[in-house]
């Protein structure tokens, strides 16, 4: 070997031992899974995961909130059959309704993957009106106003003889 093929061999071996020194490759790499809250780096799972084994593994996650159909299995639905199921509303509607609806009658609201599942777990059942009743209007003269809600008057920059501003 010549002089020039001997320092650059002594060049690379320096750089392959010193930048891993330098930079701790390990630690950046784990970072972002030590920043995620719960995860076991060791065993490679969810740590905090929910539940209280045995019970876990044979209780139903809904059972507090909805009734169990008592089934052994799938259902019988299909993709065909369960797409009614999804809450849809016109767009746009004076009455406020959406599709998020904040208290479903059954989890399985059409997007079951598989499909089968919709309907094998849990029966149907009524928890509260998902019409909401619109707040009445409030007193013009109550103060400066954010959105619905009033604020306090001294939380506004500058002076103003106007107690209700809509800007």
């Amino acid at each position: 070997m010549n002089m020039n093929q001997l320092m650059f061999l002594l060049i690379i071996i320096i750089l392959a031992l010193g930048i891993p020194s330098v930079f701790n490759i390990r630690s950046i790499m784990l970072e972002n899974y030590q920043n995620y809250q719960g995860y076991n780096i060791d065993t490679n799972y969810l740590a905090n995961s929910e539940g209280k084994y045995p019970f876990s593994s044979t209780d139903v996650l809904l059972e507090d909130s909805f009734p169990l159909t008592g089934r052994k299995g799938i259902s019988n639905n299909n993709a065909y059959n369960i797409w009614w199921h999804y809450p849809i509303f016109e767009v746009g509607s004076y009455a406020q309704i959406t599709n998020n609806l904040k208290y479903p009658n059954n989890p399985d609201e059409g997007t079951c993957m598989p499909a089968s599942m919709c309907g094998a777990l849990y029966k149907e059942k009524q928890l509260k009106s998902n019409y909401i009743k619109p707040l009445p209007p409030i007193d013009p003269n109550c103060g400066t106003r954010v959105g619905y809600f009033t604020t306090d008057v001294n939380l506004l920059p500058f002076r103003t003889d106007t107690p209700n501003i809509l800007y």
